[in-house]
Order: C-alpha cells, then sequence, then structure tokens
C-alpha cells in the first residue's frame, strides 16, 4: 500500500516543480508571469523552479512574447527531446515497439513475430529483440523508460501479467525487462494505454471524463474521471468485455456465461461467419479460405448483405456494454479505436443505433462518440504515456 508523505519544505518544493514541469509540458510556450498566475506560486517561486528546470535542460527559453511595454517576456517550452522512451505493445503473434521523445513523438517503429512454449520465455525474447532495436537507432540521448502494453490483467507493482488468454500467458514476468536496460518498467492493460494516449494527444484532450474503448480480439474499455485514469483497486477496472448481456448464454474463457466479449470481438465475427457458411447462407464467404475479421469487412464492403448485418450486429452489442458504462459512469464522451475498427461502417451504424436511446439522451449536454484517429500507433503513443506520467507524477507517496 501507498503511503502519504508528511507535508514538509522538501515536499512542497517538489509538488511545486511538478506542477510547473506538467504546465510548461501540456501547455507550452509560457512565460514565467503566465505560469505564476495559472498556478498561484509567485513570481519568484517560479523562477527559481525555471532556473533548475533549464539547468537540468528539461526546459529551454525559445522566444519573446507581446509586450505592453518594458521588455518582452520570453517564452518557455519544454524539451521534449531530453530523452528517450520506449513504447511496446504485446500482441498475440507479435510485439510492437518504437523510440519516442517525451512528447509522443514516434521516432523510429519496428515489429517482430514470436511464439512461446511458456510464459517465462516472453521477457527473455522482447529482450533480445529490443537490444538490437535500440543498437540499430542509438544515438546521443538516453533511455529514460519503458512502457508496455499488453492485453489481459496485470499487476502493475510486480510487472507482471497476471492472465491472458488472448496472449495465452500465465503469470508472464516482465521485470528483467527493466533490470537489463537499468531504467523503469511500467506496464498496463492495453484498454487503460488506448485511453492514455487518446488523453494525452488525441480526442481525449477535450474531454475531463471519457471511456475509450477498444475492439478486437477482446473487448476492453479505458476510464478517465477528472483527466485521471481510473484503474480500480488493482487495474481491473473496465473489463467492458466481462459484462454479462446474456445471462446463463456462451460459456467464457473467464468462467461467466453470456459476457460481452462473446458477442462483439473478433472471435464472434468468425464464429458466426462460420456458422452462416455451414447452413448455406447465400453469402459471398465461402469455406474454401479462412474466414476472418478481414474477410468479412471485404465481403460486406462488396455488398454483401448478410456480412453486412453480422457487423451491423456486432456493433449493437458492444453498444450495450458501452450504455452499461454510459449509465454507470455518465462520461462526456465515448472514444473508440483498436484493430476490430478496421473500415467499420457497418460496425459503427450498428454501435449509433443502440448507442441512440439511452437513460440521459434527453439532456441538452449530448453524449459525444467520437473514433480515435491516432491509428495503430495509439498503443506505441499510450505505452509511452505510461512512462511520461510516471516521470512527471506528482511525489506525494513514500
Amino acid at each position: 500500500m501507498n503511503l502519504l508523505r508528511k507535508g514538509n519544505k522538501d515536499l512542497i518544493k517538489e509538488l511545486n516543480r511538478s506542477l510547473v514541469i506538467d504546465m510548461v509540458r501540456l501547455q507550452g510556450n509560457l512565460t514565467r508571469t503566465d505560469i505564476a498566475k495559472k498556478t498561484g506560486l509567485g513570481l519568484s517561486t517560479i523562477t527559481n523552479i525555471m532556473d533548475e528546470l533549464i539547468k537540468d535542460n528539461l526546459v529551454s527559453e525559445v522566444g519573446t512574447g507581446d509586450s505592453r511595454g518594458g521588455r518582452k517576456p520570453v517564452l518557455l517550452k519544454f524539451n521534449g527531446d531530453y530523452g528517450v522512451i520506449v513504447g511496446m505493445k504485446i500482441e498475440k503473434q507479435q510485439v510492437k515497439m518504437c523510440l519516442s521523445n517525451l512528447e509522443g513523438k514516434i521516432l523510429h517503429k519496428h515489429q517482430f513475430s514470436y511464439t512461446l512454449k511458456e510464459a517465462k520465455q516472453l521477457a527473455t525474447v522482447i529482450i533480445e529483440k529490443l537490444d538490437y532495436f535500440i543498437k540499430q537507432n542509438e544515438s546521443d540521448t538516453k533511455i529514460v523508460g519503458i512502457g508496455v502494453a499488453t492485453p489481459g490483467l496485470v499487476d502493475q507493482e510486480n510487472n507482471e501479467v497476471v492472465y491472458s488468454p488472448i496472449l495465452k500467458v500465465d503469470h508472464g514476468d516482465l521485470k528483467p525487462i527493466g533490470r537489463h536496460f537499468d531504467v523503469p518498467l511500467i506496464i498496463d492493460n492495453d484498454a487503460n494505454v488506448f485511453a492514455l494516449a487518446e488523453k494525452w494527444i488525441g480526442a481525449g484532450r477535450e474531454y475531463r471524463n471519457f471511456i475509450g474503448v477498444t475492439v478486437g480480439a477482446g473487448v476492453g474499455a479505458g476510464i478517465v474521471i477528472d483527466n485521471i485514469l481510473f484503474r480500480g483497486d488493482f487495474g481491473g477496472a473496465g473489463e467492458l468485455g466481462h459484462i454479462t448481456i446474456y445471462q446463463g448464454d456462451r460459456l467464457c474463457y473467464c468462467g461467466q456465461r453470456g459476457c460481452l466479449e462473446l458477442y462483439a470481438s473478433d472471435a464472434y465475427l468468425v464464429d458466426e461467419a462460420e456458422r452462416m457458411v455451414l447452413i448455406g447462407v447465400p453469402t459471398l464467404l465461402d469455406s474454401s479460405t479462412p474466414i476472418t475479421p478481414e474477410s468479412i469487412v471485404k465481403a460486406a464492403q462488396r455488398g454483401d448483405q448478410y456480412a453486412q448485418e453480422l457487423l451491423v450486429r456486432q456493433g449493437e452489442n458492444l453498444a450495450l456494454g458501452i450504455k452499461n458504462m454510459v449509465h454507470l459512469f455518465n462520461p462526456e464522451a465515448v472514444i473508440l479505436g483498436g484493430e476490430g475498427l478496421r473500415e467499420g461502417e457497418f460496425l459503427l451504424k450498428g454501435i449509433q443505433k443502440e448507442l441512440a436511446v439511452h437513460f440521459f439522451a434527453k439532456h441538452p449536454r449530448k453524449l459525444q462518440f467520437q473514433t480515435s484517429q491516432l491509428g495503430e500507433d495509439v498503443w506505441l503513443i499510450g505505452a509511452c504515456a505510461l512512462v511520461v506520467s510516471h516521470l512527471f507524477k506528482v511525489p506525494i507517496y513514500k
């Protein structure tokens, strides 16, 4: 359990420094006077903090602002190139990785395929590939942390993938990665990482309260409340895929019956399409080639009515789960992403049809529904955001 630090001069100094860094980092091109007004701190305090940050190369002076008389005020900007972050997304059969600066600008990307005989091999495989990737793209800037997005239940304190049926990993220890590179390692569930990316540089910047929903191999949600990611007691908040929508129906790998994931994931699409082909539905899909989510989407785009209806139904099912979260958390917005979107015309049609009716629909402040514009990089950006959040967190705990 994290214990609060006792209030003293050192803590107050660290809090003020953290507050100022965050303001310059997130807003940029501010003067010392601007920062003093926005934070409520004295100008002399701001000047002292800025002198330290400039000396540490975390902040630089980048020009002058408008003046109402006298000297023009100096503009200050966060130095995003102070360090390099490694961001990673672990998927079923591949790992994506990137090097990014501290502002989420991706500098280099790489991905590799893998197979595992046992969970403990995962860290070993990643270390080998990441070592080579870093050496291939070496620069004078130091690596300051590694962020990892993974499907499944994670233990952030111990850097362990507790259980991931998608990866077929049970108690996958990732600590060796941080030890090998001698930098902080921060891991989190991929839906949380998605929400962090949207909050950092995506559509989530516009909202204090939103839910990021991911659909693909699984279904998940990252919940942002008052600009802070809500993780629950041990990081399990947002398991949207395991909300029960059909009691006593299909058995889920989690042991429950009728979980949303059974009716809204990629596996649902493929299972239903294969069933249609088996019973002779006149669809463009056939059993001579493997049926995949991508082939179902292509058939729908070519005018296959049955593939279209299947995708719409998937969207309606997903929206049932989303509405449950809307009623629980009353967010300003829902932001949808993940590989399940693909060319999501029919999926989105189903979602919007079902989301049109909910308890809050008559309120003048309408629920906003958006799709992520960050593309496949959203996971890598979010993994980097994990590290940035760690580096610049408010130091109130021991």
